[in-house]
């Protein structure tokens, strides 16, 4: 009897021991799943980390080459306007080339020559206005004006988000005395050495800021900065310095932050002059 309850004992303890064996066998089992899910869990969440950055890098150079896209259809708009004037007085030249042969050859017919006159009245009047100065009572004595270094500039439409370190293109000449002011590339080139006055004006609206700074061989002699918060907003600068003859001075935005357009119409130009002093 006691043989058989010690066998009872032993056999209750064994199997106590194998579901025991087993439970700890399963734990290990259901521990080493969960380590490896967390393995992969983790390499998925570095992939999705990267590719995040390459999606946010990759809007990045969009948005910066939209912005360079905008800037280039805007200078390309420039140049087509350029080339046009050019065009038009091109062709005044070859009307009136026509015009002196025709009237050679036809012993100075009146009737020919007025019918070419008429066509072509209207665009050569309205053109020949644009290209001379208007007349005056009393005209002045050219040997006053003969030293005279002066020019002045605007621009015709809004430079689009121009960003930092852009040269500033003022493309609309009123006055340039000397040719000193190159309107495709913004800069002027002094023809003299002296003491210069510039000075620059820039426009902008609507939560817009920008540094407008005027370099004179790649060294800036001022600065003029402006943030539009609403509304529309003009600032302006002026400065006096010595320049060399061949020194090229021009207007371009500042490194660092710069955001928006610089606006420029009927309402308010923005704009860039300057003068020698004598």
């Amino acid at each position: 009897m006691e043989t058989s309850n010690m066998f009872c004992v032993l056999f209750g303890f064994l199997n106590a021991v194998c579901v025991l064996g087993h439970q700890v066998h399963s734990a290990d089992a259901e521990g080493k799943k969960l380590c490896s899910d967390e393995k992969i869990l983790h390499i998925q969440q570095e992939q999705i980390d990267f590719l995040m950055r390459k999606v946010s890098e990759l809007s990045a150079n969009f948005q910066r080459q939209e912005t360079e896209i905008i800037q280039l259809k805007n200078e390309n708009k420039n140049l087509i306007g350029a080339l046009s004037e050019i065009e038009k007085i091109f062709q005044i030249s070859r009307r009136k080339d026509g015009h002196s042969k025709l009237k050679y050859e036809n012993g100075f017919k009146k009737t020919s020559l007025q019918q070419l006159v008429e066509e072509d009245r209207e665009s050569i009047v309205s053109t020949e206005r644009l290209l001379l100065p208007l007349p005056t009572t009393h005209a002045p004595p050219t040997s006053i004006y003969k030293d005279v270094i002066a020019f002045y500039a605007y621009m015709t439409g809004d430079s689009i988000e121009p960003g930092a370190s852009r040269s500033l293109i003022f493309d609309k000449i009123i006055t340039n005395a000397g040719n000193g002011y190159h309107n495709a590339t913004g800069a002027f080139i002094a023809p003299r050495t002296g003491f210069y006055v510039f000075s620059w004006s820039m426009r902008l609206v609507n939560s817009a800021y920008h540094q407008a700074e005027l370099v004179h061989n790649h060294n800036v002699m001022g600065v003029a900065y402006l943030y539009a918060p609403t509304g529309d907003h003009t600032v302006s600068g002026t400065v006096v310095i010595h320049v060399n003859q061949g020194d090229d001075v021009f207007i371009r935005t500042q490194s660092g932050a710069n955001s928006g357009n610089i606006e420029s119409g009927p309402g308010g130009r923005t704009s860039f002059s300057g003068w020698k002093l004598n």
